[in-house]
């Protein structure tokens, strides 16, 4: 046990454990000031946020101490239930907590009150780590990223219908651990842009584009859509001409709306910009095929015709049984009367 202990604290990552730390105190200053009364100096007092706080940290402390002394493979059996456990509490909670400034997902026992959500980011974490362990895992098998992504998502859900969307969307963190395990850059990317697209059209929702009826936030998201668009044309397939066409050819129509919307008939540019959108998935739609045809070597896209192969079954059979019945026909015989 002895041993153990010490090969224990030797293999702690010493400069995570000094981060947390930092955050601890950070944190622990942080709602000091923002609670602070003049003339009090007591910051230790329990009846105070800051004094709350400071139990709630040295507690933490004592957790991590049994987290750390508990074997490894007592995580890795009891993950699943863990799991388990956490989402049927979430559920209960949605029903049994009592309303908090319009959230459902405090869980008051006496003088403690507890929120499952924050249990449940652990419980997911641990859940992840099993599955991603396990001998048949592959993110590039769609039942393995279902899977994956149920185990995300289902806490994240729950979460969200208690009114507590704040700490539903840490679990999209998440999906940073499955990039590391080979998740493809665009679905990570798409997560980027729903970020970028939601903050956007919130902020300018109100603002309109010179005298026209255009909101400035949606005319934004869907030109960056387009944009978007053209240019992961331009990097997972590495063609020009079709990122060319999209992009130039989206903002020379929106140059065009805008001029007519602007001096002649006005008119909101976000319809013409839901147009475009409609063109570009057809226009997609209509040239992959082509382009995976000229990708192909010549003899792939000579075999894959169907007329091609009936062509060559075609000579390929009568051939084949002339040869059998050359094989199966007796010899002459040579003895002579």
């Amino acid at each position: 046990m002895v041993t153990r202990n010490d090969s224990l604290w030797k293999s702690l990552d010493w400069v995570t454990i000094c981060i947390y730390l930092l955050l601890i105190v950070g944190g622990w200053f942080s709602v000091c000031g923002a609670s602070y009364d003049y003339g009090d100096r007591d910051f230790l007092d329990f009846s105070t946020r800051a004094g709350k706080q400071f139990v709630w940290i040295i507690c933490s402390f004592g957790l991590g101490f049994v987290l750390l002394m508990l074997e490894d493979r007592m995580y890795d059996m009891f993950a699943y239930i863990i799991y388990i456990g956490m989402i049927i509490l979430l559920i209960v909670t949605i029903f049994i907590a009592p309303d908090t400034k319009g959230s459902r997902s405090w869980l008051v026992m006496g003088p403690v009150s507890l929120q499952p959500a924050e249990f449940a980011k652990f419980a997911t974490a641990l859940t992840l780590a099993k599955y991603i362990n396990s001998y048949s895992f592959s993110i590039k098998k769609e039942k393995c990223a279902l899977v994956l992504g149920f185990i995300i998502l289902l806490p994240m859900l729950l979460i969200i219908g208690q009114r507590e969307t704040g700490s539903a969307l840490v679990y999209l963190a998440f999906f940073l651990v499955l990039y590391r395990e080979g998740m493809p850059g665009v679905v990570l990317f798409s997560g980027v842009c729903a970020v970028i697209y939601f903050v956007v059209g919130i902020r300018f929702d109100e603002v309109f584009i010179a005298d026209t009826p255009t909101p400035l936030g949606e005319f934004i998201v869907l030109l960056l859509i387009l944009l978007f668009a053209g240019g992961m044309v331009w990097v997972y397939r590495k063609r020009w001409e079709p990122a060319r066409n999209i992009i130039g050819g989206s903002l020379i129509v929106l140059l065009i709306a805008y001029l007519i919307s602007e001096y002649w008939i006005h008119f909101s540019l976000v319809w013409v910009q839901w147009g475009l959108c409609v063109v570009v998935v057809g226009y997609l739609i209509f040239f992959l095929p082509v382009w995976d045809a000229k990708e192909q070597p010549k003899f792939l896209r000579e075999t894959s015709a169907p007329s091609s192969v009936w062509k060559t079954l075609k000579s390929a059979i009568p051939s084949a049984i002339m040869k059998t019945q050359n094989r199966c026909r007796p010899l002459p015989s040579t003895n002579r009367p």
